[in-house]
């Protein structure tokens, strides 16, 4: 995160810089907020609180589409697994079969590293589903009448049961040579909880209602969940919401307040305006300014905790940027332009300035070859591989 914030809680110094507070423009006298800044053009992260479901951060230094690709490719692109195919044997209860698949869909499952644990079923060369890229469950119940009128049915009812193809018995003379690499490292990555309902065996957690069945009624399923992201299905989201706002001022005038009789108490100021100073009614308005701190507040569904889901969408959004760069390197010849000049790629604009840039005064250019390693955290890739696509010790293990 780039030293200026963690998700293990809120940062309260930076090296080389002093503490400021009101986002990042000075010290508000009302609040006494103190936020970290650092001498750098890169995006800052401060995190305001983090619990497993739910945590608020602020992010820094980076455009209004930038912020927003991260809202949406937390929501949208990290992997979880969801109840897909139904399968009924019995249904007498009042609930018809295509609402009760819907309500199972909806469940939020366990997903805990299934981005290693699990693989799509388009990547599985099996027929139907099975151990490496599927997770069955369960449901038989059947209410034979005692002094209630009824039964509830819930969530907590959905049993994991064995799927097909299950991995082989651990060989206690090395590895099982009929298992591939790639299958051997999801048995490795497995959680032994994926699958299970999120809340079951926990009283803390209210169950899911799915159905209600009265005396000699019976439902008797089997639900196959498969692994996907919240872009084809929201039940495939790790999310519930994303809270999204800058400038709670409004000093930007982005939006305009619908009101009554009193704008400011039909509309009062969020938490994240004491991070901010107060607009001074006698500047003229800045036609050239724009957002430059954005606050974030996920609400996590339970699949996967929502430190997780930040770091696999910070990762996922990197490496779908890196692609872009790649596949337009690829178009244009890039490389072969960049080797006829004696260049090493792409650079920073700021290269050489002040002894800021990359590549100048001892500091590496995440896009030059070899050596230590880029200010992305990578360690330095061989043959001339940008740093984040190589094995450095800072790297995402998700693109090692």
């Amino acid at each position: 995160m780039n030293g200026y914030g963690n998700m293990n809680g809120a940062s309260t110094s930076a090296q080389g810089a002093g503490v400021v507070g009101s986002g990042m423009n000075g010290l508000d006298g009302t609040s006494g907020v103190q936020v970290p800044i650092g001498p750098t053009n890169q995006p800052r992260v401060l995190v305001r609180n983090i619990t497993d479901k739910e945590t608020t951060f602020h992010l820094s230094g980076v455009e209004l589409g930038y912020a927003n690709s991260v809202r949406r490719v937390m929501m949208a692109d990290v992997p979880t697994i969801a109840i897909d195919q139904v399968s009924f044997f019995q249904n007498t209860s009042p609930v018809p079969d295509e609402m009760l698949a819907h309500r199972l869909g909806m469940v939020p499952l366990i997903s805990r590293n299934v981005m290693r644990g699990l693989r799509y079923t388009r990547d599985c060369d099996c027929d139907e589903g099975c151990y490496y890229c599927m997770v069955q469950l369960r449901l038989k119940v059947a209410f034979s009448g005692t002094d209630r009128k009824s039964l509830n049915v819930t969530s907590d009812m959905l049993e994991v049961i064995p799927s097909p193809r299950q991995p082989p018995p651990p060989n206690p003379y090395g590895q099982n040579p009929d298992l591939s690499e790639d299958d051997r490292l999801i048995i490795e990555n497995r959680d032994p909880e994926m699958g299970v309902p999120v809340g079951k065996g926990d009283p803390s957690v209210p169950p899911i209602l799915l159905a209600k069945i009265a005396k000699k009624q019976e439902i008797d399923l089997v639900c196959k969940a498969y692994k996907g992201i919240g872009k084809h299905h929201a039940k495939w989201s790790p999310l519930s919401a994303v809270g999204f706002e800058y400038d709670p001022y409004n000093k930007l005038r982005h939006t305009t307040y619908w009101y009554e009789v009193d704008e400011k108490a039909e509309w009062p100021l969020s938490s994240n305006a004491a991070f901010e100073q107060p607009p001074d009614p006698s500047q003229p308005f800045d036609y050239n300014a724009v957002p430059s701190t954005f606050y974030m507040n996920p609400e996590a569904v339970g699949s996967i905790p929502v430190r997780t889901i930040v770091e696999q969408g910070l990762d996922i959004l990197v490496e779908n940027l890196a692609n872009v760069v790649l596949a337009v390197q690829k178009e244009t010849g890039g490389d072969e332009d960049d080797e006829e000049d004696g260049g090493g790629g792409m650079v920073d604009p700021t290269m050489g300035m002040n002894g800021d840039g990359y590549g100048m005064n001892g500091q590496s250019d995440p896009y030059r070859e070899g050596g230590g390693g880029g200010s992305w955290g990578g360690g330095g890739a061989p043959n001339g591989a940008p740093s984040w696509a190589g094995g450095g010790s800072g790297m995402s293990p998700l693109r090692r």
